[in-house]
């Protein structure tokens, strides 16, 4: 596994075949069958996604030109229709719809130059990716490296690659909290207003007001799902002050 610096907090990244996915979930302490997500490099994102099975009401090349924008801020995932490359275990069906959640750190993140030459020695277009600590909320913090070394720093089969200047990168990223990714879906069929919408499935770096912008930018509205009712929680011991 590959733990790295993914925008301003830190990811995990393994091999997409099921067994790497099942030996990192058990790391993590998560159930070893849950559905994972993907990343890849932004030249191969569009891949993770069969744009034949999109809503009518939603354009392939401006959802792509959507997703360029919410990459320019910084670390954000999309859910949509998984294409025939994704492996059934790291995807979920909703209602009839099999699909894929694509975790990016941005296209300013120095890490795509390294999940691309991954990408280039393993063969694959896609890798496994979580967040780099256990799943429970007193494990170490996303965003601190010195942290997950000391959580997964005796294991053998992890590699780790931090930035350079931690606090400077996440400072770098002032409309991001340090914390999983908000997630964009993009396979319901649903409105807001008189504007075809996007649906919020999880409420996490990217505050909602800011996601709804780029949204209306490229003629979207955003619907708020109720598991994003609840923003992801910043694991650190300040996070009240960040949160503010």
């Amino acid at each position: 596994a590959l733990f790295y610096g993914f925008g301003n907090f830190c990811a995990l990244a393994a091999l997409p075949d099921r067994t790497s996915v099942l030996r990192f979930n058990r790391m993590k302490g998560r159930r070893p069958t849950q559905a994972g997500s993907v990343t890849s490099d932004p030249q191969r994102m569009a891949l993770a996604f069969d744009w034949s099975r999109i809503p009518r009401h939603f354009e392939p090349e401006l959802l792509i030109s959507m997703m360029a924008d919410f990459q320019s801020l910084g670390p954000i995932g999309f859910r949509g229709p998984a294409s025939a490359i994704v492996p059934d275990h790291l995807t979920a069906t909703e209602g009839g719809i099999r699909t894929v959640q694509h975790i990016s750190p941005g296209v300013r993140c120095r890490s795509n130059a390294l999940v691309r030459e991954v990408l280039e020695l393993t063969g694959d277009d896609l890798l496994f990716v979580a967040s780099a600590n256990r799943s429970s909320h007193g494990s170490a913090a996303h965003y601190e490296m010195e942290a997950i070394r000391a959580e997964f720093g005796h294991r053998r089969d992890v590699v780790m690659i931090g930035h350079d200047d931690e606090t400077a990168n996440r400072l770098s990223y002032p409309r991001h909290l340090p914390c999983s990714t908000s997630i964009v879906a993009f396979h319901h069929d649903v409105r807001d207003g008189d504007r075809p919408a996007l649906v919020l499935e999880r409420h996490g770096s990217l505050g909602i007001d800011d996601a709804r912008q780029v949204a209306r930018r490229h003629g979207y509205g955003l619907v708020v799902a109720s598991s994003a009712h609840v923003r992801v929680p910043v694991r650190w011991a300040d996070a009240g002050r960040l949160a503010a």
